[in-house]
């Protein structure tokens, strides 16, 4: 489900913010200005300059895993592997089974039919080998697994999009990928848990202990990427008992081990960018694509912006708001710009990432692409004003920002009273964006930057 949130600003909020001082310094944040003598004011002639360039890898922390491969003219090619390692389930069903009652073990890449991108009836193939070392902490995008598997697999399969697994699945809104392991794997999982439960406390132990992880492969055909949602390894369990002349038979299905944000996943993604778009990057055009393309940088002209605050507004003023709309035009049919972006200053960057922040309206924004518009609009950049206004020096890391390609998720919050409930959504997560083709031109020079102020008229 696609969530969008709205930036609603009513009229008695245009004079939220004073700022007064009975000196020139216009940084004292005071009472609102009220009365027949306010002025608004608007300035739109600021502008921005920027540049976009390639980039070789992202650090995506998610829980989703792309598989496949697709070649889009006009876009490139674009193909994604996997390496996960798994989570055990701290409680394995040794009281009513042992390690010779797994009789088969599949892994299950779980996904929805709205999560892929392409043909979904061209067939595809998968093939899964084992880790046989724990994965680098660091992993990136751009990750070689040579040296980390053995190349000897443990099990292949040919699926489609659009095929359904079983009448129970069929029912369902979700489809299943399932590769057939060796019983052999599961039974001497199994057989761990019950030599040794402590290997099975969390996922570090366990792959350094039990069983480091597997590498799923896209080993044949192109034509389509899957988002998976959930990746799992299940038991199915046998047991025969006979008493007297009674034979029972118990037949049982555990998923013991799953692929969660607590341990380290990766998808391994190689884009080749079509010669096209590269002559467009190499003349100067800004050419906005992802997974692992480009992203931007630019300047903020905060300072131009403060300039004319102080010089219009006078020794009592109020910023009412101000936003930014960077338009970006479509290039391939079919191929939409990224859904979010994200405006961050440029030191922040690698902090925001690795420690998993979310967005603060005052060094970082983020913007959901506008189709009706074709612009990314930032309409909340007035805390980011007020932190400009209060520095008795700019400095250039204040105001040189990157824009980057994101997915967004949100969490459901809902506040229930007596007589009714309300819904609202608000981001959990903000990770480099990793989930299908996305491409399109931003245009800098077409940027508006929108201030509005409240100014303090003098008495005629």
């Amino acid at each position: 489900m696609k969530f969008r949130i709205l930036h609603i600003i009513s009229a008695a909020s245009v004079v939220a913010l004073a700022l007064s001082s009975c000196e020139d310094n216009a940084n004292t944040i005071g009472s609102s200005l009220t009365g027949d003598n306010v002025e608004i004011l608007v300035d739109s002639s600021f502008t921005i300059s920027g540049n976009t360039y390639r980039i070789s890898s992202i650090e995506p922390k998610t829980n989703h895993q792309l598989i496949g491969s697709v070649s889009i003219p006009g876009y490139g090619t674009l193909s994604s592997d996997v390496v996960t390692q798994f989570l055990p389930s701290t409680m394995l069903d040794t009281k009513n089974f042992k390690a010779s009652d797994v009789d088969s073990v599949s892994l299950r890449l779980t996904y929805f039919p709205y999560n892929i991108y392409g043909d979904s009836v061209a067939p595809l193939g998968i093939t899964v080998y084992p880790l046989n070392k724990l994965l680098p902490n660091d992993i990136k995008s751009d990750f070689d697994p040579n040296g980390y598997y053995t190349t000897s697999p443990l099990g292949s399969s040919i699926y489609n999009a659009s095929s359904i697994n079983d009448s129970i699945t069929e029912k369902l809104n979700y489809r299943e990928i399932n590769v057939k392991l060796p019983v052999e794997l599961g039974q001497d999982i199994f057989q761990a848990y019950i030599d040794n439960s402590k290997n099975f406390l969390n996922g570090q132990v366990f792959s350094e202990n039990v069983f480091p992880g597997v590498y799923i492969r896209n080993s044949f055909g192109s034509g389509r990427l899957t988002n998976v949602s959930a990746t799992g390894v299940s038991f199915y369990f046998t047991k025969i008992t006979t008493e007297e002349e009674k034979t029972d038979t118990t037949v049982s299905e555990h998923q013991y081990m799953l692929a969660t944000p607590e341990i380290i996943s990766n998808n391994i993604i190689k884009y080749n960018m079509d010669p096209s778009l590269e002559a467009k990057l190499n003349a100067g055009d800004d050419i906005f694509v992802a997974p692992v393309g480009t992203e931007s940088e630019f300047t903020f002209p905060i300072k131009e912006v403060i300039d004319v605050f102080k010089t219009r507004g006078g020794k009592q003023a109020v910023i009412n708001s101000l936003s930014m709309q960077i338009p970006v035009d479509s290039l391939v049919s079919g191929v939409t710009p990224p859904p979010y972006v994200l405006l961050i200053l440029k030191k922040d960057r690698e902090a925001f990432f690795d420690n998993n922040k979310l967005p603060d309206n005052k060094t970082s924004f983020y913007a959901e692409y506008n189709s009706t518009t074709g612009s990314y609009n930032f309409s909340g950049l007035r805390y980011y004003f007020s932190e400009m206004l209060d520095k008795t020096e700019i400095k250039a890391e204040d105001y040189t920002f990157q824009f980057i390609p994101v997915q967004v998720s949100f969490e459901e919050l809902v506040n229930s009273g007596y007589y009714s409930s309300t819904t609202q959504y608000t981001e959990s997560e903000v990770q480099p964006y990793a989930l299908s083709p996305v491409l399109g031109q931003l245009h800098f020079d077409k940027a508006k930057i929108k201030l509005i102020f409240s100014r303090l008229q003098a008495n005629q």
